[in-house]
């Protein structure tokens, strides 16, 4: 049976993650041999693929991409995620420049400004 950095390696991720995944109890703890090291067998390898799955659908990685994303090596993995990051960075800028353009186009509304003027009275309370 695999130990936990032959298995880290196999998935793509870090002895810590596999041991964070048993702390946070999505993982039940595993066997240790004689010398102590951890050992895992296909069906907790298999839980700890579903896991990593799991934890990478929940950012809204889509499961194609997460489909390449369980086949790459360490390093390709590590360099998806960069670029996954970047991406979603890019997305949120996108976003507040949306979010600012509303808020200017609710300022230029006539019926805002003869409001803020002091005009309108009731008429202005309804129309708002």
């Amino acid at each position: 049976m695999p130990t936990i950095g032959q298995v880290a390696s196999y998935l793509g991720v870090t002895n810590r993650a596999i041991r964070h995944y048993h702390q946070r109890g999505l993982l039940p703890e595993s066997e240790h041999d004689l010398s102590g090291y951890r050992r895992y067998t296909p069906d907790a390898i298999l839980a700890l693929a579903l896991v990593r799955s799991k934890t990478l659908s929940d950012t809204g990685i889509p499961p194609a991409r997460i489909e390449q994303l369980m086949a790459a090596g360490t390093d390709e993995f590590a360099a998806s995620i960069v670029s996954i990051d970047a991406e979603t960075q890019q997305q949120v800028r996108e976003l507040k420049q949306r979010r600012k353009r509303i808020a200017e186009s609710g300022e230029d509304d006539p019926r805002r400004r003869w409001a803020r003027a002091g005009g309108g009275g009731r008429f202005a309370e309804k129309v708002l």
